[in-house]
């Protein structure tokens, strides 16, 4: 099937048709000559990386991507069987999911690393629980995996058992099970709820996550944010978190999201949004996401 790319000019030429930009516009806010839009757009000229990322930006900010993800889902093939089927685009997906979450966690294993520790090898200079980190979340993938299916209902056994699976071995975390106590997220005023309330925000969680509505992506969105704020276990939220997307995804017949560890900051920012009730940037960002996912599915 055909991956899905969005070169620089395809990017400007959208910004014109569809946000209604003029070229003088562009180049104002991209902080550029006239006459450098109109060598990107009609002679061939490539921006330069820094203005890649800007022109990028822009589009992700003007230019709705859900339309772009729920039609990639028609005529695709079911994305779960194409996972159980082929063992090397199962491996090669799971392995940029492994590598990324951790990355955004804070791991220092490199991608080619992450891959040796999957595959049992030895790692030179790297602590246990590196090692551990990317074993445990493959294993959690595979296990998803093997229990999901088309319309999969999500449920707090569920959860817990992917959160077993992340953190297992590092007892002193409570694999599998609630938080006992508080826990602070940083760079954010939000108040979490109290140890207390958790296997109560959860139970609502469950009950509702399953529920989906016309517009399925914002719904996984809203999910995701809200999984985050209960932040019910003392670590491994942010990456259970995006395993539960990824199932939501799969189950509905959409390619898994790939949230990349370049994108750390600007995903810490869509969900810092959705404390204020603005969810816009963390929908753009999970359609995005689903779109690398499917060019990773589909990768010739």
């Amino acid at each position: 099937m055909k991956q899905i790319t969005f070169t620089d000019k395809d990017k400007l030429e959208r910004l014109i048709k569809e946000a209604k930009f003029r070229r003088s516009e562009l180049a104002r806010l991209l902080e550029v000559s006239y006459k450098t839009v109109y060598r990107w757009l009609d002679k061939g000229v490539k921006p330069q990386p820094r203005q890649s990322r800007e022109i990028d930006a822009l589009f992700k900010e003007q230019i709705d991507l859900s339309d772009w993800v729920y039609a990639l889902k028609k005529g695709m093939p079911d994305p779960i069987q194409l996972l159980k089927n082929n063992q090397a685009i199962r491996d090669k997906l799971f392995l940029m999911m492994t590598y990324n979450s951790n990355a955004i966690e804070g791991s220092r294993m490199t991608l080619k690393e992450t891959e040796m520790a999957i595959e049992g090898k030895k790692v030179k200079g790297k602590e246990l629980f590196e090692v551990l980190e990317a074993v445990n979340h493959n294993n959690a993938l595979l296990y998803m995996l093997e229990v999901i299916k088309r319309n999969f209902k999500i449920t707090e056994e569920f959860i817990l058992k992917l959160h077993s699976l992340v953190m297992y071995n590092f007892n002193n975390k409570l694999p599998g099970k609630y938080r006992t106590g508080y826990v602070n997220l940083t760079n954010t005023e939000k108040q979490l709820p109290s140890a207390q309330m958790v296997p109560v925000k959860m139970r609502q969680f469950a009950k509702n996550v399953n529920n989906y509505r016309d517009d399925i992506i914002k719904k996984i969105s809203k999910d995701h944010y809200e999984f985050e704020s209960i932040h019910p276990f003392f670590d491994g939220n942010g990456r259970v978190g995006r395993l539960i997307m990824i199932t939501q995804l799969l189950s509905r017949g959409f390619p898994p999201a790939l949230i990349e560890v370049e994108d750390r900051y600007k995903y810490y920012l869509a969900l810092g949004k959705g404390d204020m009730g603005d969810f816009r940037n963390l929908v753009q960002m999970v359609c995005d996401s689903v779109i690398k996912g499917y060019n990773l599915l589909f990768a010739n």
